[in-house]
């Protein structure tokens, strides 16, 4: 049997679905069933059986999977320990930001990077939690930064903090917004994180527990985004307790007290199977040493 041929009977496994399989390792759906097939003849057993919904383990590949896992997990280090033997790691690790770059600390992570791994590179991406969380487990990032929790048993998170988020506005409406009725609330223009972000359930929370229905709502996630349509009185927007002190200080925005502080995890993400990989150990030693966590 060959190693991807065990990578796709765990992502087949973990997926249900043989084209969502396909994607995740890169392969056809063909290619997919050709895969599972051959290891089904090698092995001797049935792996997956049909339901409605896509397909499912057999009594059997529920027995051989955590194997296989183990199989992956075992050449990942190897792999790593022979770039440990040539003292010297090479390539490119992507990671992916759900917030901007000051606040996760990247200047201090590329600094140490550089320090110690000259010859590996980073590639940085700025996405909503939910899509780095995905690419995370899709392989296409290598690890993450994302707010609130980790839903895939593949993929191990590490809290970093828990930051406070409040609704707030521009200075202007600050007499508006320390005690307003629903009502009034309603008249604003909200911008609305989409849905591939955790703080879009959270002010969806916001609403109903408090009777707003917004008059209009604007999609954004970036804070280079929200932070001008705040401050120019455009819109009133969920924002990062560090970044309301901020506006606050310089006059530019006003909370809205009544609507409470809301606490959301910050968490570092990455694949168990590469927790002793030389570069992805020491970005995870970095991490926690910046956090002090």
């Amino acid at each position: 049997m060959e190693l991807y041929q065990l990578r796709t009977l765990v992502a087949v496994a973990e997926e249900g679905n043989f084209t969502r399989a396909g994607k995740r390792v890169h392969a056809t759906q063909p290619a997919v069933s050709a895969h599972i097939k051959a290891l089904e003849a090698e092995l001797g057993v049935q792996l997956f059986h049909r339901t409605p919904r896509g397909v499912e383990l057999t009594d059997a590949g529920g027995e051989l999977i955590n194997d296989a896992i183990k199989i992956l997990s075992a050449a990942e280090k190897l792999r790593a320990r022979a770039l440990t033997l040539q003292d010297q790691v090479s390539g490119q690790i992507a990671l992916g930001l759900c917030a901007d770059t000051p606040f996760l600390h990247i200047t201090e992570i590329l600094a140490r990077m550089a320090d110690r791994f000259p010859k590996l590179n980073l590639k940085l991406s700025q996405t909503p939690s939910g899509v780095v969380l995905s690419k995370i487990h899709n392989k296409e990032y290598d690890a993450g930064f994302v707010f609130s929790g980790n839903p895939y048993s593949d993929l191990d998170s590490i809290k970093l903090a828990e930051p406070e988020y409040s609704v707030i506005g521009a200075a202007k409406w600050k007499d508006v917004l320390a005690d307003p009725t629903p009502e009034k609330l309603s008249e604003f223009t909200w911008l609305m994180p989409t849905s591939d972000c955790p703080f879009r359930e959270l002010q969806l929370k916001i609403f109903q527990e408090h009777s707003i229905n917004p008059a209009q709502t604007i999609g954004a996630n970036s804070e280079e985004i929200m932070r001008p349509l705040v401050v120019e009185g455009k819109a009133l927007a969920l924002m990062r307790d560090d970044e309301v002190e901020d506006l606050l200080k310089s006059g530019k925005c006003a909370i809205c007290p009544s609507l409470g502080r809301h606490p959301v995890e910050l968490n570092f993400i990455y694949r168990k199977s590469q927790a002793e990989d030389p570069a992805i150990a020491a970005l995870i030693e970095m991490v926690r040493d910046i956090w002090g966590v």
